[in-house]
C-alpha cells in the first residue's frame, strides 16, 4: 500500500502489480484484510453437507426448505439428496481443515426426514463441511474501502456466496468500471465503521451456540 493506494499483491512467486485488488478469498480473507490494517467483522464457520444414496423411485423438483427449520435439500442428479440448511462442524485452528460434529448430521438427517420422509429409506453416503465467513450482521460486505483506493471487498457472504457469485462478479465489475450498482448500496463497507472495536472482538471471539447457524 502506497499513500492509501493499493498497488498489488505479494505472492509466493513474487510481487503483482494491478490496477485494482478484490478481495474476496472466503473465510480467509480477515487475514489477509490485516496485512494493510484493515480488521474485518467476519468469522469462520464450518457448514455441513450430506449427500444421500441414490433414491431412483422419487423425483424432487424443488429446493426445499423451512422458515422454523435449519434445512436445505435438493435432489442431484443421480437421485441422491442433498442436505443442508446451517447445520454446523468445528473449523480446525489453522482453519485448513474442520471436524464433523455428529450432531449435526444427526440433527439434519433427522430435520429431513421429517418433512420427505423418503429421505429416511436412504443412507448416508457422505459427509463434509466447507469453510466459510460469518459476517457480524449476516450479509456481505461488497465494495471499495473508504479512503483506500484501489481496493474492494467482496466478504462474509454467511453461507450465501455461490449463489449470489455470478451477480456479485458483474456488480462488482460495474462498480470498478464506474457504473451505477444501487444493488450494492445496503452491503457497502462503510457500515464497519458502525460497529466499535468491543463489538467486533466480541463477535470475532463467540464460541458456537448450539449445532447451526443462527
Amino acid at each position: 500500500m502506497h499513500h492509501n493506494h493499493i498497488e498489488g499483491a505479494k505472492t509466493e512467486r513474487g510481487d503483482v502489480k494491478a490496477a485494482h485488488i478484490i478481495l474476496t478469498t472466503g473465510a480467509w480473507s480477515d487475514e489477509l484484510a490485516t496485512s494493510i490494517g484493515l480488521r474485518l467483522p467476519i468469522r469462520t464457520r464450518a457448514l455441513q453437507m450430506i449427500l444421500s444414496t441414490p433414491s431412483h423411485g422419487y423425483q424432487l423438483k424443488p429446493v426445499i426448505s423451512a422458515v422454523s427449520r435449519a434445512l436445505s435439500l435438493k435432489q442431484v442428479a443421480n437421485g441422491g439428496f442433498l442436505l443442508g440448511g446451517g447445520w454446523l462442524g468445528d473449523p480446525s485452528h489453522d482453519r485448513g481443515s474442520y471436524n464433523m460434529r455428529s450432531s449435526s448430521i444427526q440433527g439434519n438427517w433427522e430435520t429431513a426426514m421429517e418433512l420427505l420422509p423418503v429421505v429416511g429409506e436412504q443412507h448416508i453416503a457422505r459427509s463434509w463441511c466447507g469453510l466459510e465467513a460469518q459476517s457480524i450482521d449476516d450479509i456481505p460486505f461488497i465494495g471499495q474501502i473508504p479512503g483506500i483506493s484501489g481496493f474492494t471487498l467482496a466478504v462474509g457472504f454467511s453461507g450465501h456466496g455461490f449463489a449470489l457469485s455470478p451477480a456479485v462478479g458483474r456488480c462488482v465489475a460495474d462498480q470498478i468500471n464506474g457504473l451505477p450498482t444501487p444493488e450494492l448500496d445496503e452491503l457497502h463497507p462503510s457500515r464497519i465503521a458502525a460497529f466499535t472495536p468491543e463489538s467486533i472482538e466480541a463477535f470475532i471471539t463467540e464460541e458456537t451456540r448450539g449445532d447451526f447457524l443462527v
